[in-house]
């Protein structure tokens, strides 16, 4: 037999340049989490989590001290074949999906630290993008396409719509912060939601811990019977 273990692997990397009233922002994350899977019959493990993420978003000062013109790109997919338990069925796999949005518009920044309580601070961010691009690619042969929303006999689909995002971190104190990304998007046909949830605590130099949750909203895909198109 196999012994219980869970791996969370994350790692994300940022590189922030500002020059005048000229920044570019990039971020990258790589997420992987493995744990035993003992009701699956096919493999000894699961993965749990599978992320990798590139954002960036280039912007110019516009009016007052936190707002600017923002050009931003999200691109998303993930590492390893994730497949159903007890199957050898590939439900999604690198670039497939890929989902990618390109979005125009302003950002609105804000950059705080308390002046009463030591270490903590908030950093606020948020783009409106009213004319923004989505794409949905999938580029492995045994995936369904229609899993994702797209005719069969095709790779992709491209909606042109709006996009708001938005990225909170909040410092509570040295010790203990909380990270909250939001992404919503309309082709004013569909919509494609997300809130991702982090929740940090160290509680000692050998403790910590850490609360996740990611919710997600699609209608372009098929509804589950349970639960529609919440995921």
């Amino acid at each position: 037999g196999v012994d219980n273990f869970n791996i969370i692997n994350s790692h994300i990397f940022r590189f922030n340049y500002r020059k005048n009233k000229v920044r570019f922002n990039n971020t990258l994350e790589m997420r992987v989490a493995l744990m035993t899977a003992p009701d699956d019959t096919v493999r000894n493990y699961r993965i749990s989590d599978d992320v990798l993420r590139y954002y960036a978003d280039f912007g110019v000062d516009a009016f007052g001290k936190h707002w600017s013109y923002s050009t931003n790109l999200d691109a998303r997919t993930q590492f390893f074949n994730n497949h159903p338990t007890n199957s050898k069925d590939i439900q999604s796999a690198f670039l497939a999906p890929l989902n990618v949005n390109l979005g125009i518009g302003l950002k609105y920044n804000l950059d705080k630290k308390s002046e009463k309580v030591r270490h903590r601070k908030v950093n606020l961010s948020f783009n409106l993008a009213p004319v923004s691009l989505s794409l949905r690619y999938v580029g492995h042969k045994d995936v369904d396409v229609k899993r994702y929303g797209i005719e069969e006999g095709k790779k992709h689909t491209l909606d042109v719509g709006s996009t708001v995002t938005g990225n909170l971190r909040y410092d509570f104190n040295k010790y203990i912060d909380l990270t909250t990304r939001l992404k919503y998007f309309t082709s004013y046909h569909k919509v494609e939601a997300e809130l991702e949830n982090t929740l940090n605590m160290s509680l000692t130099n050998a403790l910590s811990t850490k609360l996740y949750v990611y919710l997600r909203y699609d209608d372009a895909v098929p509804a589950d019977p349970k639960y529609k198109h919440l995921q």
